[in-house]
C-alpha cells in the first residue's frame, strides 16, 4: 500500500501494464497532475484513489492506457522518421554581381 505523501514531482506515471504515461508536474491534496507529452495533449489530473502502487520513482495506476478518458497519442508521437521532407543537404552560397547572397548550383 502506498502513502499519498510518497508521491512527488518528477516521478514517472505508468498504466497498469507498465506503459509510461508521463511525469508528475504537480501534487495537491486530492491527487497529482501528469504533464502533457506524447500521451496527453494537455496536463492530466489523477486522483490518489486511481493509484495502484508505487515502485521506486514509478507510480502505477489501476487502469490501462485505453481506459483512461482523454488519453491518446499526440499526432506524430510515434513517428520515428519524418518521411514528408527529403533529407537535409547543406547549401553553399555565393555573392552575385549585385552583392546579394544566392545558392550555388
Amino acid at each position: 500500500m502506498f502513502k499519498p505523501t510518497d508521491i512527488q514531482r518528477g516521478m514517472t506515471v505508468r498504466d497498469r501494464d507498465g506503459e509510461a504515461l508521463g511525469g508528475i508536474v504537480a501534487v495537491d491534496p486530492r491527487g497529482f497532475t501528469i504533464g502533457k507529452g506524447r500521451i496527453f495533449e494537455r496536463e492530466y489530473p489523477v486522483r490518489f484513489s486511481d493509484v495502484a502502487d508505487l515502485d521506486g520513482d514509478d507510480v502505477y495506476l489501476r487502469r490501462d492506457l485505453a481506459s483512461l478518458p482523454g488519453a491518446m497519442l499526440v499526432d506524430g508521437a510515434l513517428d520515428l522518421v519524418d518521411t514528408c521532407q527529403p533529407p537535409h543537404r547543406p547549401v553553399a552560397y555565393t555573392h552575385d554581381l549585385t552583392g546579394a547572397l544566392v545558392p550555388m548550383e
